[in-house]
């Protein structure tokens, strides 16, 4: 197995024990993205819970397969129009990634295993490496 097919296997597995013990992790890791990130909560305070939904779905997506990082895919268009279209900043992008591993060490505790921190974070490096390429 691949480093990167590794990695994302690692991310996938401590999403699925999320889910079995906490359901839903979208509305935290909003939660912990607006304390992190004050000028975001000001710009998405009117989006609803469906379109949250979506952006996150989105966001996991990209943690789980490098096909959206190739130059041209989802994430330069995600990333093109939301600076452009909506104001987002680079600053957000990182804080909402952040805010994701920040729910997985605390929701899950002792069970958050060492090796799944270290998947996190190198597949938040690589997506944010070419956040900050943008």
């Amino acid at each position: 197995m691949t480093d990167t097919a590794n990695e994302i296997a690692l991310i996938s597995d401590s999403l699925e024990l999320y889910a079995e013990r906490h359901g839903d992790m979208a509305p935290r890791v909003y939660e912990r993205f607006f304390e992190l990130n004050l000028e975001a909560a000001a710009l998405m305070e009117y989006l609803d819970e469906y379109m949250r939904g979506r952006m996150f779905a989105s966001m996991v997506e990209l943690f789980l397969s490098d096909e959206h990082l190739d130059p041209g895919g989802y994430l330069d268009w995600e990333l093109e129009n939301h600076i452009k279209a909506y104001s987002a900043t680079t600053a957000m992008y990182e804080s909402l990634f952040q805010s994701m591993r920040d729910v997985l060490d605390r929701d899950l505790g002792t069970d958050w295993r060492p090796e799944w921190r270290e998947a996190w974070a190198n597949r938040l490096d690589r997506v944010m490496e070419r956040v900050k390429q943008f």
